[in-house]
């Protein structure tokens, strides 16, 4: 089967892209998927997470040279693999982003629930909805990261999501330490054992709702 792909896009750094990226491809490729992560990113945070570690279990390759190009380069190599995730930069008018979009499965947009996070989110809903009229079949979802739900502004935000014009992922990434430990050891979840049982179950929970998702 053709490889799906997913693209993780967001106009504002910070929101968690490169993190949910390697989480969610790392999460695949742990269960057996032959996985892809195509950093389209200049700053390359997937490739240094990558080779922080002896061995990442998904594949993680620079394609931010591809710019406008990524779409092709990427139809070539859809046989080669079960998931392509694409961790692009934040810039939602970028020619390498309209790319990521032409070709995705899925968009997931990692929003941190914070009204500024919200409003820069903006840009990259209106480029999603410009990439279906050459996608028309693109997907795509908020994922709540760094989640604090106990807080009164966290709620609140969470309440104004719906209105945003993209469905929401039921599943959420908590602001957990365990997710920044990954990124400095290179590695994935299952590696820290007992010590991101919860993180692992979070991540679990949102790898299985996108799987579903894409399901053929």
């Amino acid at each position: 089967m053709s490889a799906r792909v997913i693209a993780v896009v967001n106009q504002k750094g910070g929101a968690g892209k490169s993190t949910l990226s390697m989480l969610l491809a790392g999460a695949l490729a742990e269960k057996g998927h032959r996985v892809l992560v195509a950093d389209v990113d200049p700053q390359n945070t997937a490739l240094r997470w990558a080779t922080a570690g002896e061995r990442f279990p998904a594949a993680v390759e620079d394609l931010s040279g591809e710019d406008a190009k990524l779409h092709k380069r990427l139809r070539k190599r859809l046989d080669d693999y079960d998931y392509i995730v694409i961790d692009s930069p934040p810039a939602a008018a970028a020619p390498v982003t309209a790319s990521a979009l032409r070709l995705a499965h899925l968009a997931l947009v990692p929003v941190i629930p914070s009204p500024l996070d919200l409003w820069a989110s903006l840009r990259i809903r209106d480029a999603i909805y410009a990439a279906r009229a050459k996608n028309p079949l693109l997907a795509a979802r908020l994922v709540v990261n760094q989640a604090q739900p106990n807080t009164v502004l966290a709620r609140e935000v969470l309440a104004m999501l719906p209105e945003f014009g993209i469905p929401m992922l039921a599943a959420q990434l908590k602001q957990r330490t365990a997710y920044r430990q990954c990124a400095a050891l290179g590695g994935t979840l299952s590696e820290l054992g007992s010590r991101a049982a919860i993180a692992s179950l979070e991540l679990a929970a949102l790898c299985r709702e996108v799987e579903s998702i894409l399901a053929p």
